[in-house]
Formats: structure tokens, sequence, C-alpha cells
């Protein structure tokens, strides 16, 4: 038996049945209900297997479940793409500590010079844990002036960016609307954590926000997962005021991720994004 597999599949799996409305898959309200959300056997008939063992599932009596079966759950607990990747990822069994490839904590010299000549995009390169291993000025400048400009060249201490978000004051007030940002780094993390559950700074980086942060711990136990990589936020930047820009990321051949952040064009973000870009050159 896995514990990890056991304890990951069986909380998630009553988080995500307590959340839908028996409305929702066509079943009668009717009578009471001591949690909101379907029933055990409801979700069990839904699936097609037997409520026994559904049960075993729920409570961490099972390691794992064939694919077919989780799609089957998945599917009677309405859940979206990402969460059923995340149930398909964490209802099977955890990968040998062995066979999982090492993340790449370096930047190679061709994604350097490609992360310097967008000069009109902030540019970072993350590691999967969202470590900052490399950024271009501008990014810098968007989102941490206060710390050294070659911060993420420390291995011992470079940057993270859900950390920033959660733990520092600077970062924190960037976002016009916090607690969208907030919840979105807790379900990624949740997200890439099926993936990752043998490594220990994923797990330390996660143990440290929720003793640290409350709003973290809060949003943690909900199980909600997303994996973001693509969409806008809304700055309050503290040298151009207003600044709403769109982000996308891009997956990388050493496994890391390129995150960059633009405004749309001829628009009055753009403008600003231009000014702070003098500002750094200046």
């Amino acid at each position: 038996m896995d514990p990890i597999v056991n304890t990951d599949l069986g909380s998630y799996l009553r988080e995500m049945r307590q959340r839908v409305r028996p409305e929702q898959m066509g079943l009668r309200a009717g009578g009471a209900r001591r949690v909101p959300g379907l029933r055990r056997e409801e979700v069990a008939a839904l699936a097609g297997v037997s409520q026994t063992y559904y049960t075993r599932l729920e409570q961490s009596q099972t390691a794992h479940a064939s694919p077919q079966v989780l799609l089957a759950i998945a599917r009677a607990l309405d859940l979206g793409d990402d969460e059923r990747d995340y149930l398909l990822k964490i209802g099977a069994p955890a990968p040998e500590p062995a066979r999982l490839a090492e993340p790449v904590d370096q930047v190679s010299p061709y994604t350097r010079m490609l992360v310097g000549s967008l000069g009109n995009a902030a540019v970072a390169v993350l590691n999967y844990r969202c470590d900052i291993l490399a950024w271009n000025s501008l990014y810098h400048r968007l989102f941490a002036p206060h710390l050294d400009l070659d911060a993420p060249g420390h291995a011992e201490d470079r940057p993270n960016i859900i950390k920033l978000n959660f733990l520092d004051a600077h970062v924190r007030a960037l976002y016009a609307d916090w607690a969208t940002e907030s919840q979105s780094n807790v379900t990624y993390l949740r997200y890439i954590s099926a993936d990752h559950r043998h490594d220990r700074q994923l797990a330390g980086l996660i143990g440290q926000l929720t003793m640290q942060s409350e709003e973290f711990a809060q949003l943690w136990v909900r199980q909600s997962v997303a994996n973001c990589t693509e969409g806008s936020k809304l700055f309050d930047h503290p040298v151009v005021g207003e600044l709403e820009l769109m982000y996308q990321t891009a997956d990388l051949p050493d496994g890391n991720i390129l995150k960059f952040y633009h405004a749309e064009p001829d628009s009055p973000h753009e403008a600003a994004l231009r000014l702070l870009n003098v500002d750094v050159e200046v």
C-alpha cells in the first residue's frame, strides 16, 4: 500500500464529492444530507462501481484504481480537464524516485539569449516549483525591483514567485485582485504536486507556505486543481500605475518553463510597460 497515494486520493475524492450538487447530475435532491453534495452511493452508482469499493477509495483503504475506474469517477464528479488529469495521476501508483527525472535548475546559454532578446516583454525562466532561474530586467523591474537583479543566480536562496506572492508585501501589493492570484497559485501547486510526490523541496515549499500563511493553508485544503498557462492580470504598479498584461507559458526542452508578460499592442498598458522598460534601461 502506498500511503501517499491513499491520502491524496481519499481526501481529493471527498472534497470533490461534496462540491457536486445532485441536480447537476440529474438526481433528486430530496432527503436529509449530512454534508452538501453527493452521497457516496450516488457517486458509486453514477460511476458504475460498487459502493463498497468507492468507499474504500475515499477512506484511503485502497492505494489506487485503474484508469477506467478513475475516468468513470471523474465523470460522476463532473470534473474539469485539469481536475480529471490530477485524479488520474494521484490515483495511479507513485513513480519510484529513482525513475523520476531530476529537475534542471540551470539555464542554457540559448535560453539566456532568448530571455535577453525579448525586450518588450517581461520574461522569466521558472522550474515547476516556480523558483525563478533567470529573468530579464523588465521582469525584475515589474515584479521585484527590491531584490537584487542577480538573485536568480543564487541557488541557495533564489526567489520563488509563489512564495513572493504570499509572503512578500511588495509583490503581494502589485495585484489588483490578489485573491484571484493567490487561488491561482495554490491550484497550480496542487496540480503539479501529483507529478512530483517524491520532491522534498516541493513538499518543503508547501509546508513553509502552510505554516507562514493562513490564507495559503485555507486554500490548500480546498483541493482545487488547475494548470495556469495563459491569461491576463491587472497590476497596480508603484511606478507606472495600472497595468493590464497578458501572460503565457512555454515548456523548454530542459523541463523548465518560459513565462512572459506582454501588453496589448498600441494600448495604454503597452505604453506603461514601455515606460517601465525605459526606466529599467536608464
